[in-house]
């Protein structure tokens, strides 16, 4: 309950409390606190006790955080002791421990780097659902072989990974091996922006924009720049700031308008960068200064 409501000096008490009296889920929870510091202070030697601690218990959640930790050469551990306790975590079936080895392979993060291995823990993974597994496996096949990678990025896709679906959407529209197909891009992206991906509420927002693959519509347009905008995302604020200079899809609003293209900057495409210049001089040439200046007093 304490570190459910973020407690966690408490929380470390109480752990280390059950934790000497054998209790395995109070241990690894020490193990947690003390080696990501949420009770105020790093302690990576005594996170790894308590893991250890829980490890002779057999907890897989201990081992996964010895292997973490030995990743990061932390408490003494090396990135060649991870492999062990990864493999403790393999093979009590854990998806996740099979990618962490696949990405070892893959990276030669203390071992010997080993394409075909890697591929092979992957794939393990993907077998027991891990979604993240065929995404990683679609990065390592992505330069050699994008037919192969767009398999297991829709794959990814499929068990709800919203990165691996905007590649996937990307791969369909621009990929020059892959036959293009709106449909299938158009239903990636959507699931991308669905899922929250600001990159992809963006592109998608474009789409309505343009009617392109759905139907035209400015007001959900807008809507989806809003949340690429509120999400991050430098391009989404861009053509948030564009919609609300027009006012399509949404009331016109210059204040707004001059706020988010300052907040979106520079994109480093020569091409974005003009249509931001266009769109900054157009607003500073015919928009009253003094609502330009309560924008700018917002950014500093």
């Amino acid at each position: 309950m304490a570190y459910a409501v973020q407690d966690f000096a408490n929380a470390l008490s109480l752990a280390k409390s059950a934790g000497e009296s054998g209790n395995v889920d109070a241990q690894v929870m020490a193990g947690h606190i003390l080696m990501r510091g949420e009770a105020g202070m790093i302690d990576y030697n005594s996170a790894a006790d308590w893991f250890r601690k829980a490890a002779a218990q057999g907890d897989t959640d201990a081992y996964m955080g010895l292997g973490e930790m030995a990743l990061r050469s932390q408490a003494g551990l090396t990135p060649s002791d991870a492999l062990h306790w990864f493999s403790l975590a393999s093979q009590a079936k854990r998806p996740d421990a099979m990618r962490a080895i696949g990405e070892m392979y893959l990276k030669g993060q203390g071992i010997a780097p080993d394409p075909d291995k890697a591929a092979d823990w992957l794939a393990r993974a993907a077998d027991f659902g891990d979604g993240l597994a065929d995404r990683k496996m679609a990065d390592s096949l992505f330069e050699n072989d994008p037919k192969e990678a767009l398999r297991y990025y829709e794959k990814a896709a499929a068990k709800g990974d919203s990165e691996a679906a905007y590649i996937a959407a990307i791969m369909y529209e621009e990929n020059l091996e892959i036959r293009p197909n709106t449909k299938k891009m158009t239903a990636l992206m959507r699931q991308a922006a669905e899922s929250g991906h600001a990159a992809a509420q963006a592109d998608y927002g474009l789409l309505v924009y343009q009617g392109r693959g759905v139907e035209r519509n400015d007001t959900e347009a807008a809507n989806w720049f809003e949340k690429s905008a509120k999400g991050g995302d430098k391009e989404g604020q861009f053509l948030y700031a564009f919609t609300l200079a027009k006012g399509e899809g949404i009331p016109q609003n210059f204040e707004e308008a001059y706020y988010w293209l300052l907040k979106s900057g520079e994109s480093g495409i020569s091409a974005y960068d003009n249509d931001r210049t266009a769109l900054r001089e157009k607003l500073e040439k015919n928009v009253d200064p003094t609502i330009l200046a309560r924008a700018k007093a917002r950014i500093n």
